[in-house]
């Protein structure tokens, strides 16, 4: 029997996939079918994506931007299904018993303003300033109103560490995670959890949209996965962004008043971000095997058997030093990851239950996750990979929490170039503004 959960939502599908008493079914339910591709200005363009499609001499082309979710030509049909969804009400929504500081409760009251005007809002706020507690009372209101939520970032680990969050917070709703890797099939629930490039799959489908990490990569300056977001919100909806280091887009909207904003440069435990020290190395990291001045601090960490991350510009460079390290420390445990690595999640939980006293990876891991009480190097914190933002991002991966706020953060270089220059004086400026 089919379950109509999997299909309603304001989902899309390429409609030759859809049995016709399947196709039929979701028509009485209030889907609509519509070619796969429209014109505008003799350009033709997906209706899936928004992108345009190449010119071809041929009489049918396909979209080559979307094609990972399924390939659709200009000879398809799509169907998108209702999203007019109504859910049952629950007597509590809403199970935390935290407590927000006087920062997050003046960002709460901004958030339920947005909310009520159906204005789109940016949370710009540190990293650790506790930007998830403050959606709460947010998501609380619209599922209230019986609307839908969709929480989505760029990165796969930032929704794998967020969905547990949100199950224990709101433990009567239905809450879905669906992205690329994941097992789990799509089903209509009150909250999804789903990468960025999910959003692809669906048009009209939200009342509210939280967008984490709106500043990272996939999603920075891809005009795909921003037209995704403005497609899957409905005409009422309205969209959060939540970002340590907003884009220049995002703040001359602010100015212009499309968009109405919250700052917070105070991290929730009260305690200032830790300023990197930095530390210029004549040599390469791999002189003498591991340079010297860098095995000082080694030395120190792994006879205070201290958890340690170190962010790699590279996957080659982690992995030459992955073998020093190994040869120098044999008593070090430790693991590597990348976007490469298909072991990546396994690893990175390995580390976050202390299996392991050291993850190596490269900027994957530069935002949306968190441990406690770690040490932070950045080596070749001079490389090109390395932007402002990203060095800004690591650097907040440490302090996290409120008994070891003054972890150590170190930056590691053979230049002093002007991507430390300005992520250390942004650090100091957003800690003096706490200070005033």
């Amino acid at each position: 029997m089919t379950n109509l959960n999997e299909y309603l939502g304001g989902k899309i599908f390429n409609a030759k996939e859809l049995t016709p008493d399947l196709k039929k079914i979701l028509l009485d339910q209030g889907a609509m079918q519509t070619d796969a591709t429209y014109q505008i200005k003799g350009e033709r363009y997906c209706r899936r994506c928004l992108m345009r499609l190449p010119q071809k001499s041929g009489k049918y082309s396909y979209c080559r931007h979307c094609i990972n979710l399924g390939k659709i030509s200009s000879r398809d049909a799509l169907l998108i299904t209702s999203s007019d969804v109504v859910f049952p009400v629950q007597e509590e929504y809403l199970s935390w018993n935290g407590v927000l500081t006087s920062n997050q409760q003046r960002g709460v009251h901004e958030l339920l303003n947005a909310f009520n005007s159906h204005k789109d809002h940016l949370v710009w706020a540190v990293t650790g300033a506790g930007k998830t507690e403050m959606i709460f009372p947010l998501i609380e209101q619209a599922l209230i109103k019986q609307q839908r939520v969709a929480i989505c970032s760029p990165r796969v680990d930032v929704c794998i560490e967020l969905f547990p969050r949100l199950q224990k917070v709101f433990p009567k709703t239905t809450i879905g995670l669906f992205h690329g890797k994941s097992l789990e099939r799509y089903h209509l629930t009150k909250i999804a959890v789903m990468t960025i490039h999910q959003l692809i799959r669906f048009e009209k489908a939200f009342d509210v949209l939280i967008i984490d990490e709106v500043d990272s990569y996939p999603l920075a300056g891809n005009q795909m996965l921003h037209q995704a977001i403005k497609k899957s919100k409905k005409d009422m909806g309205m969209t959060i962004y939540l970002s340590a280091t907003p884009p220049k887009k995002l703040l001359q909207k602010v100015e212009k008043g499309q968009i109405t904003l919250t700052k917070l440069y105070q991290r929730f435990h009260g305690h200032p971000l830790p300023e990197p020290h930095c530390h210029l190395l004549f040599k390469e990291i791999n002189f003498l095997g591991i340079n010297p001045r860098l095995r000082l601090k080694l030395n120190q960490i792994v006879n205070n058997h201290q958890r340690l991350m170190i962010f790699f510009p590279s996957i080659s460079v982690m992995e030459k030093f992955a073998q020093k390290l190994g040869k120098y420390y044999p008593t070090l445990s430790f693991v590597s990851v990348s976007s490469l690595d298909k072991k990546r999640l396994e690893k990175v939980q390995q580390f976050r239950e202390h299996q392991v006293q050291a993850i190596l990876t490269t900027t994957i891991l530069e935002r949306g996750v968190t441990f406690k009480r770690v040490i932070v190097l950045v080596l070749n914190a001079d490389a090109k990979e390395f932007s402002r933002t990203s060095l800004i991002q690591i650097a907040g991966r440490a302090g996290r929490d409120k008994k070891y706020f003054d972890d150590e953060v170190h930056y590691y270089y053979r230049y002093y170039n002007l991507q430390i220059h300005q992520a250390c004086r942004e650090i100091r400026y957003l800690n003096q503004q706490v200070k005033k």
